[in-house]
């Protein structure tokens, strides 16, 4: 009697303390469907948004570096951008080299640096902006009548096929001044604080190769107006003296 009591015990214990299993059927199914869209987002950037986004954030900032450096060119003097020219190409000489010393740095941090680098240079250009406007219309906004007097002297200016003037310095006598500009096809003549109608002088088809212009004592700068041909040394200078007195 007392055994079977004890064995039924025993049985009641055993069926209590057995659970019913989990079905863990359901939270594999939604690890699945996660991991399925991972690799759906995943494939989608990789084939689709990467190859196609790419190209076109390339293009844009090539054109926004290539648009502002310009600007910071022709704001500035032959020095200034003959200066600015050798600082930009150590700074991407440095910068690729320290690049490829860490090829374990993160995309996230190169895209940091190069998206800060971009906006120094954007920033840069839009400051620029007005100073290259200027020197681009040669100076002034209303131009000058060219005078129509005789000469008190001629300057005869060749372009050279090396993109160059055929001097840097030139000398003329105050009064009206004629310009002579031959040499090179693509160039132009033009100064840097006057703007005379007639002026830029080319030699581009349909461009004056002759021009006049009232000039004082002092010294002034004339410059190819082709985009970059000044900062690469089209420049040169015009220095003007008062003609002798006559002798008695």
């Amino acid at each position: 009697m007392t055994d079977t009591t004890t064995d039924d015990a025993v049985s009641e214990d055993a069926t209590a303390e057995v659970e019913p299993a989990v079905d863990a059927t359901p939270d594999v199914t939604a690890e699945a469907e996660k991991a399925a869209k991972a690799r759906n987002r995943e494939a989608l950037e990789t084939r689709l948004l990467i190859p196609l986004l790419l190209p076109v954030l390339a293009m844009i900032a090539v054109a926004l570096w290539a648009l502002n450096v310009s600007r910071i060119f022709l704001a500035g003097d032959s020095t200034s951008a003959l200066v600015i020219a050798t600082i930009l190409t150590l700074a991407i000489l440095c910068g690729g080299a320290l690049i490829s010393a860490t090829p374990k740095a993160r995309t996230s941090s190169l895209a940091m640096v190069m998206t800060l680098v971009l906006v120094i240079i954007v920033s840069a250009g839009l400051l620029a902006l007005g100073p290259s406007l200027d020197s681009g219309k040669g100076g002034g906004s209303t131009q000058l009548a060219q005078p129509t007097g005789a000469a008190t002297s001629t300057v005869s200016v060749e372009a050279l096929a090396s993109i160059r003037y055929n001097s840097s310095a030139f000398t003329a006598t105050a009064g009206v001044v004629q310009f002579d500009f031959s040499g090179a096809v693509g160039h132009t003549l033009q100064f840097r604080t006057l703007d005379y109608k007639g002026f830029p002088l080319g030699t581009i088809t349909g461009a004056a190769k002759t021009g006049k212009v009232t000039l004082k004592a002092g010294t002034y700068e004339i410059y190819c107006t082709v985009d970059g041909h000044a900062a690469q040394g089209m420049v040169a200078t015009i220095t003007v003296t008062d003609a002798p007195p006559p002798s008695s």
